[in-house]
This record gives C-alpha cells, sequence and structure tokens, in this order.
C-alpha cells in the first residue's frame, strides 16, 4: 500500500520534470500572417507552430516580446532561451565571435517595395523616400540609402507607413506583400492598394528560430519539423503562407 501511494507522487514529480519552462523572445509588432501580439498574446502561425513544437516535448513556452532592436539585444545578452524569428544576417556585426545556433526553415518570406498602382513601371530612380519598420534593413537599396540616392523614412507602425505612401508622403513601403495586405484589409481597403513591384529589387529567403544557450533545443526542433512536415504544412496553409 505504502508503494501504490507514493505512485501519484512519482507521477507528479515527472509531470513537473516535463514541464520545463523555456523563455521565447519574440517580436512585439503586428506582422500577421506571421505573428502579432494583441491583449499581451502571442499570435499566429508563429505562435500555433512553436506551441505545437512544445506540447510535442512537453516544454512550457513562455514568450516575451520586445521591439525589434531591443529583443536582439536581450537574446544576444543570454536573456532568453530561443529567438524567434531570425537570421543568419540580420545583426551580422553584433553577433560576430558568439556562436549561434539556427534552425531550419519554418516560413518563407518575400520584403519588397510596394507602390501605388499607378507608380508601376517607373523607374527605380523615382523612389526618393521609403519608408520600413523600425531595426528594419532594405537590402536591396542600401547602396542607394548610403550614397543619399535615397532616404530611408521608419516607423513603428505599419498602418502608419501605409497611409503614408497612399497619401503621397513616402515614395514606397519596403514591406512583406502578405503583411501589407492583411494590414490594408485592416485599413478598410483593398489588398491591391499598393502593390509589390518586382522590378525594383526584393529579398526572398526564410525565417528561423535560434538559440545562444541551448542548442540541444534547436536540434529537437529541426527533428520536430521532419516529423511534423505534414502539420506544419497545413498550418502554413491555414494561415496564408
Amino acid at each position: 500500500m505504502k508503494s501504490l501511494l507514493c505512485l501519484p507522487v512519482l507521477c507528479l514529480c515527472l509531470q513537473a520534470h516535463s514541464q520545463e519552462t523555456i523563455r521565447v523572445g519574440v517580436e512585439l509588432q503586428p506582422y500577421l500572417p506571421y505573428y502579432e501580439v494583441q491583449d499581451d498574446e502571442y499570435r499566429g502561425y508563429a505562435r500555433e507552430l512553436l506551441d505545437a513544437f512544445a506540447a510535442s516535448r512537453g516544454y512550457r513556452f513562455i514568450y516575451e516580446p520586445r521591439p525589434v532592436q531591443r529583443l536582439h539585444r536581450d537574446f544576444l545578452s543570454g536573456r532568453f532561451d530561443l529567438k524567434y524569428p531570425d537570421h543568419p544576417l540580420w545583426n551580422a556585426e553584433q553577433k560576430a565571435g558568439l556562436v549561434i545556433h539556427y534552425s531550419q526553415p519554418t516560413a518563407t518570406y518575400l520584403d519588397g517595395m510596394l507602390l501605388k498602382p499607378s507608380d508601376l513601371g517607373q523607374e527605380p530612380g523615382r523612389v526618393k523616400l521609403l519608408g520600413t519598420q523600425n531595426g528594419f534593413t532594405p537590402w536591396p537599396y542600401l547602396e542607394a540609402i548610403r550614397s543619399g540616392r535615397m532616404q530611408l523614412v521608419q516607423n513603428n507602425r505599419i498602418d502608419a507607413l501605409l497611409r503614408m505612401a497612399l497619401s503621397n508622403r513616402i515614395d514606397a513601403v519596403y514591406l512583406n506583400p502578405r503583411v501589407a495586405a492583411h494590414h490594408l484589409q485592416q485599413l478598410g481597403l483593398t489588398p491591391d492598394a499598393l502593390v509589390f513591384a518586382p522590378q525594383m529589387g526584393y529579398v526572398e529567403d526564410h525565417y528561423y528560430l535560434s538559440s545562444i544557450r541551448r542548442p540541444e533545443l534547436i536540434a529537437e526542433f529541426d527533428r520536430f519539423l521532419l516529423e511534423g512536415a505534414e502539420q506544419i504544412e497545413l498550418m502554413r496553409r491555414r494561415h496564408g503562407l
């Protein structure tokens, strides 16, 4: 009888061990369908993906949103076990000397210039004022910005950037077309009020999960991506990715 009474205690101990808490640094910005933070809750494709991973391995994820630049600083200082999203090229100079572990790709993204339909077909040199979010790097246009041929206008709010482009206060926006379409609809506009201009140059790449402190979590996550490939593809489709 005494041995049997110990069983529930043992089960509780095992359950407590399996619910290891993992701190995940995430971006504090509305970036649906990829992610957003609303009413202090992390949402979107990234939340569904990371929650599914945590559940499959018995972890408890705590999401800690930060503005882009502060998120990067806190990650490099060791405040988080994981960071999402990340990319080896982002803030490469600040990462120099650190061993950072990156997962396999989690989602494809495309960033480029968005114009009013009436401005399509014009020469790239006509864009003098380019809007983008704080902390974002418009890679295809860095030379033009550094030379002074193009001026960068940054804002934390995507809806503000879109309004600036629609009212001609800036010439174009550097953004993900899927994200822009979502925000245009939120503003009561058609998703093609601003359109992607591939001839202006763009970046197509992937988002990754990263870690400095916990490389074993990245290895586990890679196995999860492989084992749950069909489930993850369904997630992407549900979120329009």
